[in-house]
Formats: C-alpha cells, sequence, structure tokens
C-alpha cells in the first residue's frame, strides 16, 4: 500500500498537517483556558468589590463588627465562602474552610506586603481563594473569598471535549481531501504513463500529450517527447545504418560468391585461377575496410572509444599519408602537393589521425578527375593546427554539406558508385578529430572542387 505515491503523499499530508493541527488547538486551548481564569478571577474580584461597598455602608451605620457580619451574611447567599479581615485579625467569617486557607497559604501577609490581591488555588477542594486589600478611616482590611471552580472547570472542560472531538474529525476530513488532491494532482502523471505504454520502437513518432506546456508536469512531458524525439531519430539512422551496411557488404559478397561459383564450376587456367583469386582477394579487403570502420564507429557510439594517446610529429604523419597516396594519384595523373610546414607537435592517436588523413587525401583523389589536382596542407597558430585539403574535383551539392559526414551516405550515387567508395571515410575523419576535441568543415563547389579542413587543439 505504501508503494502507492498518493498514499505516501496523503499520509505526508495528514502528518504535517495533523502536527500543526495539534499544536493550533493546544495553542487555542491555552489561550481560551488562560482567558476564562482571567475573568473567573476578575469575576471573583468584583463581588469583592461589591462587598467592600456593602460593608462600608454598614461600618458607617454600626461598628465594622455587625458590619461585616452583615456582609458575610449576605454573601452566604450567593453560596460563597467569604471571610473579612482587620489588621490581620478575623472580623467574620461565614465558612470556617475560608478562614483556615487564608492561615495556610499566609495570604494576608502577601497582600499587606505587595498591597494588590492575592489569588491561591486549593486543588484539593477544587475552590480559588481571592484575597483583596481596602482601607477604611485610615484602618486595613482584607476580605478573602472563596470560589468553587466547579462550574469554570466544567466550561474549560467543553472547550477542551470540544477540540478533543474536532481533532480527529478534522484529521479524518484532512486525510480525505488530501488523498483527492493527490489523485488528483497525480492523475496527469497517470494519463502520461498509460500513453507511454503503448509507445514501443514500432511507432516512435507517437508523442505525448502535453496539457498546459508552462507547468512542470508539462515541462516533465516535452522532456519525455524530446527524448523520444531523440529515440526514433536513433532508431531510424539504426534501421538505416544496418540497412546501408547490409547493402554494401551484400555487394562484396556477391562478387566473391559468383567467382568462387565460377572457379568451382569448370576448370580454368592458371592465370584465371589467379584472377578469380584477386579479385575475392579485393573484395575481400574492402569487405574488412567496411567491417573495421562500423566496428570502429560502433565503439565511438558506444563510449568505449579509448585513445592512447602519445607525443609526435604532426607533419611528419602528413608528409607520409601524403607520399603513400602518391600511389593512388599517379594512375589518375593527378598532381598532389604537401606542404606539411615546420614541426607540429601534439599529443594523439597516431592510427586515429593517419586514418583520418589517409581517408581525407583518398576521398580527393577518388573524386577528382584525371589530370586534376590536391593539395595537402598543415598549418599551426596559436594553440591549433589546421589541416586543409583541397582538390579540382567533382565537388558536392550545396544541399548535401550537411550530409557528408553521415555514415553510408553518398552524394549523388550514380556518380559516385564506380569510385567505390563505401561511405564510412568521412565518418571516420569526423569521429578522429572530435575524439581529439577537434572539429572538421567542408566547403565545395559542383564541377570545381571540394576543401575539407581539420582544426585540432595542440
Amino acid at each position: 500500500m505504501l508503494r502507492s505515491i498518493r498514499v505516501r503523499l496523503t499520509l505526508w499530508y495528514l502528518s504535517v498537517f495533523g502536527v500543526l493541527l495539534i499544536a493550533f488547538s493546544a495553542y487555542i486551548y491555552s489561550i481560551v483556558s488562560r482567558d476564562m481564569r482571567k475573568r473567573f478571577d476578575a469575576a471573583v474580584l468584583r463581588s469583592e468589590q461589591e462587598m467592600v461597598s456593602y460593608f462600608t455602608e454598614f461600618a458607617e451605620l454600626k461598628n465594622a463588627e455587625g458590619g461585616a457580619q452583615e456582609t458575610v451574611k449576605k454573601l452566604r447567599e450567593g453560596r460563597e465562602s467569604a471571610a473579612i479581615f482587620r489588621e490581620g485579625q478575623l472580623l467574620a467569617s461565614n465558612d470556617q474552610d475560608v478562614t483556615v486557607a487564608v492561615e495556610s497559604t499566609k495570604a494576608l501577609e502577601a497582600v499587606s506586603r505587595e498591597g494588590k490581591p492575592a489569588y491561591v488555588t486549593d486543588s484539593k477542594a477544587n475552590r480559588r481563594l481571592v484575597v483583596m486589600p481596602f482601607q477604611l478611616s485610615g484602618v486595613h482590611y482584607a476580605i478573602a473569598v472563596f470560589e468553587p471552580l466547579d462550574k469554570l472547570e466544567s466550561e474549560i472542560g467543553q472547550v477542551r471535549n470540544g477540540i478533543l472531538i474536532g481533532l480527529p474529525a478534522a484529521l479524518i476530513l484532512a486525510a480525505a481531501g488530501g488523498f483527492l488532491m493527490a489523485r488528483k494532482s497525480l492523475q496527469p502523471i497517470v494519463a502520461i504513463s498509460e500513453q507511454a505504454e503503448h509507445i514501443n520502437a514500432r511507432n516512435l513518432n507517437e508523442r505525448l500529450k502535453v496539457t498546459n506546456p508552462d507547468d512542470e508536469l508539462g515541462r516533465l512531458t516535452g522532456v519525455f517527447n524530446a527524448l523520444l524525439s531523440r529515440l526514433d531519430k536513433s532508431f531510424g539512422v539504426m534501421r538505416e545504418f544496418m540497412a546501408d551496411a547490409s547493402h554494401e557488404l551484400r555487394t562484396p559478397l556477391t562478387i566473391v560468391h559468383g567467382e568462387a561459383e565460377v572457379s568451382l564450376a569448370h576448370d580454368h587456367t592458371v592465370g584465371e585461377y589467379r584472377k578469380s583469386l584477386g579479385i575475392i582477394s579485393g573484395q575481400a579487403k574492402r569487405m574488412a575496410r567496411i567491417v573495421r570502420d562500423m566496428l570502429a564507429l560502433a565503439h565511438a557510439d558506444a563510449g568505449e572509444q579509448k585513445l592512447r594517446k602519445e607525443e609526435l610529429y604532426l607533419n611528419d604523419l602528413v608528409d607520409e599519408c601524403c607520399q603513400a597516396a602518391q600511389a593512388l594519384a599517379a594512375p589518375k595523373h593527378i598532381h598532389l602537393s604537401c606542404e606539411s610546414g615546420e614541426d607540429v607537435l601534439i599529443q594523439g592517436n597516431e592510427e586515429l589521425l593517419r586514418r583520418m588523413v589517409v581517408n581525407l587525401v583518398d576521398n580527393a583523389i577518388r573524386f577528382t578527375p584525371d589530370g586534376g589536382s590536391v593539395s595537402v596542407k598543415l598549418r599551426s597558430e596559436a594553440s591549433r593546427a589546421h589541416i586543409v585539403v583541397a582538390d579540382t574535383g567533382i565537388g558536392i551539392p550545396r544541399e548535401s554539406l550537411g550530409r557528408v559526414f553521415d555514415r553510408f551516405y553518398r552524394v549523388q550515387d550514380s556518380r559516385m558508385r564506380p569510385n567505390g567508395g563505401s561511405g564510412l571515410g568521412l565518418s571516420i575523419v569526423k569521429l578522429a578529430a572530435e575524439s581529439h576535441q577537434g572539429s572538421v568543415e567542408v566547403e565545395s563547389e559542383l564541377d570545381r572542387g571540394s576543401t575539407f579542413a581539420v582544426s585540432l587543439p595542440l
């Protein structure tokens, strides 16, 4: 049951509300009971003031003793216990208990010392003793009244019982209201959960409904929809990647299978067998290159691309790549120039950087017509090194510039298929650059050539 967020929210709400309600009720009870007791003492004090007036009238007509007796006798009719003292001596009393209480509590001494009424509670008898001093003709008197607390305690008890009865009722109502409020608040989340349950790999194009995009749940739904968009895009790229990979591998596999079938079907000369094996070997190398590039990209996507970096001279690496590429440029009579400049020391992975430069130069030669030119320049400035590979080839359409680094993407497939590219070379170039916290950019114009610029931090 506690696994439900609604129940937990209700319990938390009830706990906080209950503590606050109990504290508030205790505070109100203490204020009300204190005020009732003050009102009770004030009422007793007013009664004593009336007794003083009554006593004063009798004392002026008769002697003080007679006035005191008449005063306490009249007070007895109101069912109050009272006593009158003069200079600390008892003049008259209608109840022995009040006299004993005054003497035992030493209330007269407190009154004479402080000059103001004294209040004492007798918990055993459940009565309140109030002693008030006054003067008459220069003589000090004191009136003591013993008032029962039954009525006061009954009224305070009613207040206490009302709180004790109302408190559980309020908590029950608060629990019901809290549960309904939690249920209402979580209803959008339940709706989101129900919608999300129906989304799988086949319908990632669906999105959750956003009721209010400005509140917290609306922002959560927006974030979830953005996640679905990224997943949909990733699944699309993966499906496209798998389809392109299958297509790329199917062609060399078909060639290998066909050559093997032809070679096994009839007897051939040694030269014919060598020719078939050469074709099979070339296609096997092509498949190996495709698989190697796919594996490198897959490791990078999974975050498993661990580079072993070391200090190396980038200018030497560029020179070596250009020398190796001369063998590709010579048959097409392409002029390949290389300007590596002075020493450029860099911290990087030699194998990945070499593949980056080789792929750029190889692409430039592959897509440059016979008799064209390819230039490779290395320059350094401030804290970065720049490798620029330019050619006079067929160029790239403007609408394709943003996708040339996508995997298996090839511009104008009918023109580039004969060149034998797999569509992964520039993806490796981008991976190498970004793995070294660098970047790669491209500029191109149809039938006039392309320029690839790689920027690496030194």
